[in-house]
C-alpha cells in the first residue's frame, strides 16, 4: 500500500483550478525557490502521512462535489509514484488533473503528464511574479483540455 507525505487537502477551492478544486498539498522540496508560496511544505519531516486509498477513497465519496483535483506543494514530483497512484484513482472516478510543479515540463516523467489535464511548470521566480496566474512568467501552463484547431 502506497503512502503519501502530504501538508494538507484544501476541500471546495477555486483557486487551484476553473472550477471547484480539492487541493492536495505534498510535503517536502529540495528546490527552496525565493519567496516561496509554501515556504512550511519544503520539510519532508513535517506533514502527516496517509495511504493513496485513503485519499482516493475520501475524495471519491465526497465526489459531486468537485470539478477537479490539484496537487501542489511542496513539491509533487518529490513523491512520484504516490503522485502516480493518485492521478489513476482520482482520473478514473472522472476528475481533472492539475499539476503544479517547480521542475520544467520536460522533467515531468511521461508516466505522470499522461495523467494531467493541465501542467504548470517552472520554478517559482519572485523577480518574474505576475501577481495571477501563472505566479511568475516564466512558468509554462500545459492545458491539455483545448482542442486544436
Amino acid at each position: 500500500m502506497t503512502t503519501v507525505r502530504i501538508g494538507g487537502i484544501n476541500d471546495l477551492n477555486t483557486s487551484d483550478s476553473d472550477g471547484i478544486t480539492v487541493s492536495i498539498y505534498f510535503q517536502g522540496c529540495y528546490r527552496q525557490c525565493r519567496g516561496c508560496h509554501n515556504p512550511t511544505l519544503q520539510s519532508f519531516h513535517d506533514g502527516v502521512e496517509m495511504t493513496v486509498e485513503s485519499i482516493v477513497f475520501y475524495i471519491k465519496k465526497h465526489r459531486n462535489f468537485y470539478d477537479a483535483v490539484a496537487f501542489l506543494g511542496g513539491e509533487p514530483l518529490e513523491q512520484p509514484e504516490a503522485l502516480q497512484e493518485l492521478l489513476l484513482g482520482l482520473k478514473a472516478i472522472g476528475l481533472e488533473t492539475w499539476l503544479y510543479t517547480g521542475y520544467q515540463l520536460d522533467q515531468v516523467p511521461d508516466a505522470i503528464a499522461i495523467h494531467c489535464d493541465v501542467i504548470v511548470a517552472g520554478e517559482y521566480n519572485q523577480q518574474l511574479r505576475t501577481g495571477g496566474f501563472p505566479a511568475s512568467s516564466n512558468q509554462i501552463v500545459l492545458d491539455k483540455r483545448r482542442k486544436a484547431a
